[in-house]
């Protein structure tokens, strides 16, 4: 790398500065970074910018530890055609179990109208106007699908047979329509609805509640009849479809199992009157995501297969794909006062980035050789630590996360400008500067670093005292929702030609 100083300064200096420092000054401005700078005067206080050394990586499915659950989004649908990143298969399993007998006669005496499966969309990544079938089966009873156990992405789990298809188009599912809610109508929005077949809906009719192994006794027993549901896309399709499982505060209504009905009135002889019964998803009710990523043949394949340091970085969202960082750079940097230490990086244009957008949750954390184990960025984070009951274990959470992305947008994470060819491109600026500042101290170590967009995560605290056992923490921080599979970006990496990788240090001379 190369520096340019201003003559005033001896020759001395000058030797020195230029063997100690390999960096080259910029002439950015100061408002840039975080808070106010010094002025530049390259004399004592310097405004320059480090190479990063760049590689890309995939996650191993047997790597990734992200486990779906309750609390997550779940994932369905087919991304068919990513010309950066290749396809994307999502399925989901589900499962929905009465705590009580839900109808309003005993069997014998029930009639089916239909039934039909309810999920909760909550939004779609990638293309909306491609219609999808899809396709639901039966869990088979064999299956060990369990409200106790967390389930990995890749696990996948056996069907028995197929009980219904619908196909749908995405831009369709937010528009509003009439159910029957008998006795009455009302309007819902943002529903798919996947009717079953009828003699699914029977089985559920004849199920009885009488005696402690009966199908509607609890919920425990009814799954040892239907252990749940498996729902995937057949056939077409490049969008992922979001599916919220239970309400928020903006909507409370469920993904559900809805069965229309008519039964004998038992208070009046002849009369048969109709109704509807809803199984919703409940707290002792397991749900998992299956989500397969295909890179055959795509851009991102090849630059997986490489070691060597890249000019284009393929970021993909859990499952997905990360970068290893390294700042040689900064090795025996001297000791100084560290004003600002921003790792700045941007996507190259692609235009299927209008499909498929960024990831919302980068994050950039470290790798500490002596414990052979990634932790979070050191210092980065205002972090809230709870003593355990054990009297051993901590739990941390950390109440904002703000300043490690330096953008006082609440939520995002990137800024935009504009590349060298005119084009909306994205901006990440990571403020690295409490740790660069205790690294020139002397107090910890210079790490590699990792950049990724997990769902969440249970690494450490990076800092000198690191607190383990923690809950998982989502980034950027505030957000509340765990979210699989959405987002992708390609990146310059640190010798890309106009748009690189870099470290921008702003530091004064002790």
């Amino acid at each position: 790398m190369k520096r340019t100083l201003i003559l005033s300064v001896s020759i001395t200096t000058l030797v020195a500065a230029l063997f100690l420092f390999s960096c080259s000054k910029i002439n950015v401005a100061t408002d840039l970074g975080q808070n106010v700078l010094p002025p530049i005067d390259n004399v004592h206080t310097f405004d320059t910018t480090i190479d990063v050394t760049t590689t890309n990586g995939q996650f191993a499915l047997d790597a990734d530890s992200f486990r779906t659950g309750l609390a997550f989004y779940q994932m369905i649908g087919k991304i068919s055609s990513d010309p950066l990143f290749g396809k994307t298969d999502a399925q989901m399993y589900l499962q929905l179990s009465p705590t009580a007998y839900p109808f309003k006669n005993v069997p014998g005496k029930l009639y089916l109208d239909s039934v039909v499966l309810v999920l909760k969309h909550a939004g779609t990544y990638g293309d909306t106007t491609i219609p999808q079938t899809l396709q639901v089966s039966e869990i088979d009873q064999s299956a060990q699908f369990r409200v106790d156990s967390s389930y990995l992405l890749s696990q996948t789990f056996p069907t028995a047979g197929v009980l219904g298809t619908a196909t749908v188009i995405p831009a369709h599912l937010k528009d509003s329509f009439q159910v029957v809610s008998y006795p009455n109508t009302h309007t819902t929005a943002n529903e798919i609805r996947i009717k079953l077949d009828n003699s699914f809906g029977q089985r559920l009719l004849a199920y009885d509640s009488a005696g402690a192994s009966a199908p509607y006794h609890n919920d425990s027993t009814f799954r040892t009849f239907f252990k749940g549901f498996a729902i995937k896309s057949t056939g077409g399709g490049n969008g992922l479809m979001v599916v919220r499982p239970s309400g928020d505060a903006s909507d409370s209504s469920l993904t559900s199992l809805v069965v229309y009905y008519k039964y004998d009135d038992p208070t009046t002889a002849g009369k048969i009157d109709t109704s509807f019964a809803s199984i919703t998803l409940g707290a002792n009710d397991a749900v998992a995501s299956n989500i397969q990523r295909d890179y055959s043949g795509s851009p991102a394949a090849a630059a997986f297969a490489s070691a060597t340091p890249a000019s284009l970085l393929y970021i993909q969202a859990t499952p997905g794909s990360y970068a290893n960082l390294k700042i040689p750079g900064l090795k025996g940097f001297p000791n100084c006062v560290v004003h600002l230490a921003e790792l700045q990086m941007e996507s190259v244009y692609d235009v299927s980035d209008s499909l498929f957008g960024a990831p919302q949750n980068m994050l950039v954390d470290v790798f500490d050789s002596t414990a052979m184990a990634f932790k979070l960025m050191p210092y980065a984070f205002p972090i809230t630590s709870q003593l355990q009951s054990d009297g051993k274990t901590y739990y941390f959470s950390i109440s904002s996360s703000s300043g490690f992305y330096s953008t006082n947008t609440t939520g995002q994470t990137y800024y935009y400008k504009k590349d060298p060819s005119g084009n909306l491109v994205k901006q990440w600026r990571f403020n690295l500067t409490p740790y660069v500042q205790k690294y020139v101290n002397g107090i910890i170590p210079l790490y590699s670093m990792r950049l990724y967009a997990p769902a969440y995560t249970r690494l450490p605290a990076g800092d000198v005292n690191a607190l383990s056992g923690t809950q998982p923490l989502i980034f950027p921080a505030g957000t509340t929702t765990y979210t699989p599979a959405v987002g992708r970006v390609r990146l310059g990496g640190g010798n890309h030609p106009t748009q690189r990788m870099k470290l921008r240090l702003v530091y004064s001379k002790l």
